[in-house]
């Protein structure tokens, strides 16, 4: 194993700091790791894009009939009516026809414009006899018709790298006849879950033991198609936790570990890193819950050291983990969220709060509701809520209708 860190970097006077400057130092530490893989487009909703795609060809990739009807060309002609001939028909997928002098050629939707055509009348506005053709109505030019690259101009820039891939996305695509892109590889993150007291469900449970839940919640709540999680639970044993952070740190990028983070004597995080040849740059940060959270590195994966009550991991989580994984996928920050809250709260001047709240549309604005009662140990607050409110540090209470930065469970679209 690699030399321990000084005392010094891990000891109970470690310097604390501001929940804003360990966002700031958590992102700062994560690079994008610039690992990628081509998959099909019918694989890659959900998937970080790793290169930017330029249009093959244009949208619509020739001058279309966007009505069932007939394609004229006016010529300079004003008034009504007009009386043309029937001279031609072209169906979507035909080569595109040639409006001949004088006539009117028959267009369904999506057909090639004919040649010399510089409308399309929709064919609920002419009257038919025969081959005659009566049209009523006045006519105006490039009506009803899609024009090539109106939509996507070849060489375009679609869709730039760092976008997760959507449904729209797949749409384009498809239409460019793009048939694989090149998207981030998915993260490797190891979720170690550390006590002595900790079984898996369904196990016996002694005495003084409980049920592991920080790990399921943690690996649910970094699923998704950009992540490969693994999941295991270390005894309170510095060198067994060392042992576990060494191994997976060769083998992932980003280890993530829950409780044993203070300075308690069964505390054993911080020197495990160092025993595992790692290093931390963050160990306390101004915040509640969660006030003993670290990060920092091991080797070449990135290191997060999480709290042991459920809410301080949860919300550690979405504070500062998920904002360093989309920093790994060469991902831009995602959009700050904000909702007025509909409650009071006290506050101090020294720390940051995370409160779970639940979001509702209230009079065209975002509000934000408690949703429980205080106590990082409380799962069922979280159970109601859809995120997390973060109520700065002021020597003054918290007034309902203040407007704050609010972090959801669920990542919103709109955050990119």
């Amino acid at each position: 194993m690699g030399a321990a860190l000084r005392d010094d970097n891990f000891g109970a006077d470690t310097q604390t700091v501001s929940f804003d400057a360990a966002r700031h130092a958590a992102a700062a530490l994560a690079r994008p790791l610039d690992r990628s893989e081509d998959v099909p487009i019918a694989l890659a909703a959900g998937r970080v894009l790793a290169a930017a795609i330029e249009a093959p060809s244009a949208l619509p990739p020739f001058d279309q009939a966007a009505m069932d009807g007939y394609a004229v060309c006016l010529s300079g002609r004003k008034g009504v009516p007009v009386v043309l001939p029937m001279g031609g028909r072209t169906n979507a997928g035909d080569a595109p026809g040639v409006l001949r002098p004088g006539t009117a050629h028959r267009v369904m939707t999506g057909a090639a414009l004919p040649t010399g055509a510089d409308a399309v009348v929709m064919q609920e506005h002419v009257a038919r006899r025969g081959d005659l053709l009566h049209f009523d109505l006045p006519i105006e030019p490039g009506a009803h018709i899609r024009r090539s690259g109106e939509d996507v101009v070849r060489g375009a820039a679609v869709i730039e790298p760092g976008r997760m891939i959507g449904w729209a996305d797949i749409a384009v695509l498809a239409a460019l006849g793009v048939r694989t892109v090149r998207v981030a590889c998915p993260l490797r993150i190891a979720v170690v879950t550390t006590g002595s007291e900790l079984r898996d469900g369904g196990e016996p449970l002694p005495a003084g033991a409980i049920y592991d839940s920080n790990g399921p919640m943690l690996a649910a709540l970094l699923a998704g198609p950009n992540t490969h999680i693994v999941s295991l639970s270390v005894r309170d044993e510095v060198n067994a936790i060392a042992d576990a952070l060494q191994t997976q740190a060769g083998a992932v990028d980003l280890v993530i570990t829950t409780a044993g983070m203070s300075v308690g004597d069964a505390d054993h995080v911080r020197d495990a890193v160092g025993r595992a040849g790692g290093r931390l740059d963050i160990v306390k940060v101004a915040m509640k819950p969660g006030k003993p959270l670290a990060f920092g590195m091991i080797g070449e994966a990135y290191f997060a050291g999480l709290p042991g009550n459920p809410q301080a991991a949860a919300y550690g989580a979405l504070a500062f983990v998920r904002p360093m994984t989309r920093r790994l996928l060469g991902q831009a920050p995602a959009k700050r969220v904000t909702a007025r809250t509909a409650f009071a709260a006290s506050r101090k001047p020294d720390r940051t709060e995370l409160l779970p709240v639940s979001l509702s549309v209230e009079h065209g604005r975002l509000t934000a509701r408690r949703s429980g009662p205080d106590g990082s140990h409380r799962m069922m607050p979280m159970v109601s809520a859809d995120a997390v409110a973060v109520v700065p540090g002021a020597s003054t209470p918290l007034e309902a209708g203040t407007c704050l930065e609010v972090l959801p469970f669920d990542q919103p679209r709109l955050g990119g």
